[in-house]
């Protein structure tokens, strides 16, 4: 237990930035478990969709690429290798395979998503087995893949470093000493502090794997666009699909935007910086170097916070896809996911400017605590105008299915289903509204019966309340003949079989004389 609380205290020291590595393990994890549990909500809200099957399976591969940086939470150090030698499969094996699985449901979006020059794929025959057939391929396809020395990791060694002072050794791992290793100990040179890092080669085929899954991404991307292109122009578009589309569109921006930032750290912005290209070993010699200079913490920051875009990324995706899934079936779903993102990026922004804080006021000051402690403060001050502009950024990334005089209309019956009764004189009001804000019957129909689904409702009838008003409801087919209230403020109803009830506030009770 000690050796995990030696574990966090290190990664918690300026040396490792606050704790910033260990922060995106976490994150990775939380995204994991949130696209998990999205894929979830997608299967429950139908499913028996095909769809959604697509859906739900696709992010949870996209979330089991997140959880590479999730392992890091573990104590990567030789005295838990008995624990790695199990851990690296889902490390290493896990990971790639879920790269190509998501690989094969990307080339599979016609298939679901009805594009009009790939039209023949969009089958219903395919869409029975692919959402399936796709993590099966998948898994064969690494499997038959993972021995060869493009792809296989052959050599892994540990680099410790005893305590401050002393001279740093290669313990070896499995399959001997990588060529690397030497490298790490002439760049460690007199060991600046208890070390416990790894140490192996880096196959040149992980590296075009995972480089060529941002790659088919933006073909998948540009599928997504032109459904939506299709569904909303034409002279009959479709915008109820093409909202749909829209969101995914959208998510799959987000999430390509974001895997290019991490891309280009690492294969344009570190290699200028280092004068070369560099891996996650070096990424670690430059945390540990003897002497580092300003330019060897820019680089280690510099890398550590593209790592932060993966997940990121991944998250984003998962947010929209799912608005593209449960907007038509789960009431006030766009309202729940622009208030996650809304605060998901405020405690993002918090978090990452602490950091930055801290590692600035590090390198000038050499007490860095007191930068991200300043900045915090600041952020607080200025807490909601941040918070709005937020709001208007999610507001857009998530329309509302609703249009302004709709959301109006909404609120109305909102306010008039209080009781769980539409009174005579509430429909008439309710029509009226309806009628100002040019709804059609049709439509207004499918804002209500949304509304009562949500409170369980999608049976409920609409009641009457005048004197005279004659009103059918589906409760034993009886009819309410005459409807009042006393003096006491009490509702009272006669009905079509002579009894007569009063409303409690939760309930209509049956008044024995």
């Amino acid at each position: 237990m000690s050796s995990i609380i030696e574990y966090y205290s290190r990664g918690f020291q300026p040396e490792s930035m606050f704790g910033f590595r260990l922060l995106i393990s976490w994150t990775s994890g939380l995204v994991f478990l949130w696209m998990v549990g999205l894929a979830y909500l997608v299967l429950r809200a139908n499913k028996n969709a095909l769809e959604n099957r697509f859906m739900a399976v696709l992010l949870v591969f996209e979330g089991i690429k997140a959880t590479f940086l999730l392992t890091d939470a573990i104590p990567y150090e030789s005295h838990w290798q008995w624990l790695w030698d199990y851990l690296l499969f889902f490390k290493i094996d896990m990971f790639f395979m879920a790269h190509l699985t998501t690989l094969l449901l990307y080339l599979c979006i016609p298939i679901y998503y009805k594009i009009e020059r790939l039209s023949f794929m969009y089958d219903l025959r395919l869409q029975k087995h692919v959402w399936y057939l796709a993590p099966i391929v998948g898994a064969l396809i690494w499997f038959s893949i993972s021995m060869h020395p493009l792809f296989d990791l052959q050599q892994s060694a540990w680099l410790i470093c005893t305590e401050a002072g002393a001279t740093p050794y290669l313990q070896e791992w499995f399959g001997g000493i990588p060529s690397t290793g030497q490298t790490a100990l002439d760049a460690i040179g007199t060991c600046p502090a208890y070390l416990n890092i790894h140490i192996s080669q880096e196959p040149v085929g992980l590296w075009g794997i995972a480089l060529l899954s941002p790659l088919v991404s933006i073909g998948a991307l540009l599928l997504y666009r032109t459904s939506m292109k299709e569904n909303l122009d034409g002279e009959n578009p479709d915008f109820k699909s093409g909202l749909t589309s829209r969101s995914l569109y959208i998510g799959f921006l987000g999430k390509v935007c974001m895997n290019m930032i991490y891309f280009s750290v690492v294969i344009l912005i570190i290699p200028i910086l280092n004068g070369g290209p560099a891996g996650f070993v070096d990424a670690s010699m430059w945390q540990w170097s003897e002497n580092p200079t300003s330019i060897t913490r820019l680089k280690y920051y510099i890398w550590t916070l593209g790592l932060l875009f993966v997940p990121l990324g991944m998250g984003f995706e998962a947010l929209m896809f799912v608005h593209a899934s449960l907007k038509d079936t789960v009431f006030g779903i766009d309202k729940t996911l622009r208030k996650t993102f809304s605060t998901a990026v405020f405690t993002g922004i918090g978090a990452l400017l602490f950091i930055t804080g801290s590692e600035a006021m590090e390198n000038v000051l050499g007490f860095g605590m007191i930068g991200g402690v300043l900045i915090g403060v600041g952020l607080l001050a200025v807490r909601k105008p941040i918070i709005g502009v937020i709001d208007g950024i999610s507001g857009q990334l998530i329309p509302s299915e609703y249009s302004e005089m709709e959301q109006k209309y909404l609120d109305a019956y909102i306010a008039s289903m209080k009781d769980r009764i539409v009174t005579g004189e509430e429909r008439r009001l309710l029509d009226m509204l309806a009628q100002s804000y040019d709804i059609d019957d049709e439509r207004v129909s499918y804002i209500e019966q949304s509304y009562d689904a949500s409170l369980g409702l999608s049976d409920a009838p609409s009641l009457g309340s005048s004197e005279s008003d004659l009103i059918t409801t589906n409760l034993d087919q009886l009819h309410v003949e005459n409807q009042w209230t006393d003096d006491s403020g009490y509702t009272w109803r006669k009905m079509s079989d002579d009894s007569t009830q009063w409303w409690n506030g939760t309930e209509w009770i049956t008044y024995d004389d």
